[in-house]
């Protein structure tokens, strides 16, 4: 933020600002994940040594619930009120207009609502998208019989965002009552304003409070009556992979399953049946949800309502759109009766944000069914918001990582080769599922996750064990519904002559190395085959495979039984695009715990040399880190690069003397 350090007066406006902002943002009754916007009117001095008037607006990208003074925008006061001589402006037009207001351009982009806080006078605004205030205003009541609902408050029939409705903003302001403290835009939210923070927070509180009285006198406390019973979780979890794969037909996402709390009571209610086609609570949020979301009445109609789903999308977009593509036509929230809800998402965090979105939107309809009938904006309408030119010119800039939105499972990920895997696959946007038998996978997750800035789930878990496999298993099904990449990476190794090895060690090897990877194997071959929307299923099996050395009997069989799995696994899954390769690493030394316990210094003497020629005894004399076998991963998973290779073995070794 461009403020001058001695503009003392504006830095405590801006202070107060954020303060009353996170209060507003923290209530998710009035906002939800970025929802909502704030301002301030200030006085700063320019980069000439100039004090002019600043509107310092929320910023795209901010949240009101954790937004800093770096989260407002600044905007030229002179510039944003000389618009108002201005009749018309498309809304690419208003966005280069308040781009060449800023202050500052390398802030970000300003709300495109500046526009509505520039033309109302006081100088601190609040806006949310209140569900008590959208309760009312999203039924048949005209403005003028929601206007005696509310003291001092203005009532403005629905505008689509815009210019067009900053100017019904203005012609209101320019008019305005004395004592106004509010004005309320129908299907969209409430605007409050005040000479300080504290008198536009405690108006907006005021006017939602009577909100809420009105609603209590209408709608009564039960929002969703039961009216159907419960389903086994079973009936639906087994069919959770066919709807991820129905899902990400387009591109692959990530789902959110909810069965308990009020993601059930709205699955066992006669509303979820009702609302299905009923619209949102606010038209902000068709950009996530679509219009409609699918309804389910039984598990084994799902795949059938979807594409019953997807069909009406079609049919709708070919009457309403022109001039854009189709967006993704799948549904991005499935409520099954007696179930719960099953929200879709290209990241968990997506998915997140519709599941809120979906449980506002059937609170609002709830209580505004019980006021006076539900009545949402039209469908055209809603189509006109869903393919908002500025919302599709942020999606043509949108480029996500080439993992976007699959789940990998990375086994023996707390060290050396499978922390590298992890940690590639999770930079180019994929959620890793972390697995070590290791405690510190816990600390190593989070750091992880820190450094790359996608979700990492460690895992404690004995890959030997099979109830635990299995167990893990439904757990990642219930977490994010999906399984793409499955990198069996964990192993134990301990050298002995053949004439050494006892019963317990040959055991222990078979344990891990192949009971463990069959266990894995099988358990993401059955999710894999059931998306039918292609896999990789890769194996670190080792040089020891094509290459045996001495001493590494019980090591290189039970390795070569893994890689027997493999084989197996690519002719029985290519016909459902499930690709299953090998790497062949040796001698991967850095952060691996494999070589420890004398390990490493018993396999030298067994060569007949020093542990520093052990390490580089290689064609091209360099040592093989973990990241070069997590690099040959990351590409033998990219459909643009190994997409056509299945049942390969590829060497990471520096080439073989």
């Amino acid at each position: 933020m461009s403020v001058s350090s001695n503009n003392t007066d504006s830095v405590s406006l801006i202070e107060e600002r954020v303060f009353y902002s996170r209060k507003l943002g923290s209530d998710q009754n009035l906002v939800l994940h970025g929802g909502g916007n704030t301002s301030v009117k200030t006085e700063e001095i320019d980069h000439t040594g100039s004090r002019i008037k600043v509107l310092r607006v929320k910023g795209s990208g901010s949240d009101l619930a954790t937004i800093t003074e770096r989260g407002f925008t600044g905007l030229r006061m002179n510039d944003m009120l000389s618009a108002m001589k201005i009749d018309k402006m498309s809304d690419q037009e208003m966005v280069d207009f308040m781009k060449k207001s800023m202050v500052d351009p390398s802030e970000p982009s300003p709300s495109v609502e500046s526009f509505l806080h520039a033309f109302i006078p006081d100088r601190f605004v609040d806006h949310s998208h209140s569900d008590a205030i959208l309760s009312i205003t999203n039924t048949p009541l005209s403005p003028e019989d929601i206007g005696k609902i509310f003291q001092n408050v203005l009532v403005i029939p629905y505008i689509p965002p815009g210019f067009k409705l900053a100017r019904a903003i203005l012609s209101k302001t320019q008019n305005m009552p004395e004592g106004t403290e509010g004005i309320i835009l129908s299907k969209h939210g409430l605007f409050t304003f005040g000479k300080t923070g504290e008198e536009s927070y405690s108006r907006h509180l005021k006017i939602v409070q009577m909100a809420e009285s009105y609603i209590a006198s209408k709608s009564g406390e039960d929002l969703f009556k039961k009216e159907f019973e419960e389903i086994p979780d079973d009936a639906v979890m087994s069919i959770v992979p066919e709807i991820r794969g129905k899902l990400s037909t387009r591109h692959r996402k990530i789902l959110r399953i909810e069965n308990t709390g009020i993601a059930k009571e709205i699955s066992l209610s006669k509303e979820a049946q009702i609302f299905e086609m009923q619209g949102p609570a606010t038209p902000d949020m068709l950009i996530r949800t679509k219009y409609e979301y699918a309804y389910v009445d039984r598990p084994e109609h799902a795949l059938e309502v979807i594409d019953k789903f997807v069909e009406r999308y079609k049919r709708d977009y070919d009457e309403y759109v022109k001039g854009f593509p189709m967006h993704d036509p799948y549904p991005a929230v499935i409520v099954i009766r007696g179930f719960g809800l099953i929200t879709a998402g290209i990241s968990d965090k997506e998915a997140l944000i519709v599941r809120d979105q979906f449980i506002h939107s059937m609170i609002v309809n709830s209580r505004a069914r019980k006021i006076a009938g539900n009545a949402f904006i039209t469908k055209k309408e809603a189509y006109e918001m869903e393919y908002w030119p500025l919302e599709e010119a942020k999606l043509k800039k949108m480029k996500p990582r080439f993992l976007q939105g699959t789940v990998s499972i990375v086994t023996g990920a707390a060290n050396g080769i499978g922390l590298e895997a992890a940690r590639k696959l999770s930079e180019n946007g994929s959620i890793v599922i972390a697995c070590d038998m290791d405690p510190s996978i816990e600390s190593v997750a989070k750091e992880l996750q820190k450094s790359t800035q996608t979700t990492i789930f460690p895992y404690i878990v004995d890959i030997s064990d099979e109830a635990k496999v299995t167990e893990m298993f439904k757990t990642i099904t219930m977490k994010f519904g999906a399984v793409d990449i499955l990198f069996n990476n964990a192993g134990v190794l301990k050298s002995d002559p053949i004439e050494k090895i006892s019963m317990e060690e040959l055991d222990f090897h078979y344990r891990v190395n192949s009971r463990g990877t069959f266990l894995m194997t099988r358990e993401a071959f059955k999710f894999m085959k059931a998306q039918r929307i292609g896999a990789n299923i890769v194996f670190n099996i080792s040089k020891n495979l094509t290459h045996p050395g001495p001493e590494m009997l019980s090591y290189g069989s039970s390795k070569a039984f893994a890689a027997q799995i493999c084989h197996y696994v690519s002719k029985e899954g290519g016909a459902f695009g499930i690709r299953a390769n090998i790497i062949n690493p040796d001698k991967v030394f850095k952060g691996s715990k494999i070589w420890e316990n004398g390990v490493l210094e018993s396999r030298a003497k067994a060569k007949g040399q020093t542990v520093e020629e052990y390490k580089t005894q290689n064609l091209l004399r360099r040592e093989v880190l973990p990241e070069h076998v997590a690099n040959v991963l990351l590409s033998l998973v990219n459909e643009e690069i190994f997409g056509a290779t299945t049942d390969a073995m590829i060497p990471v070794d520096g080439g073989i003397k």
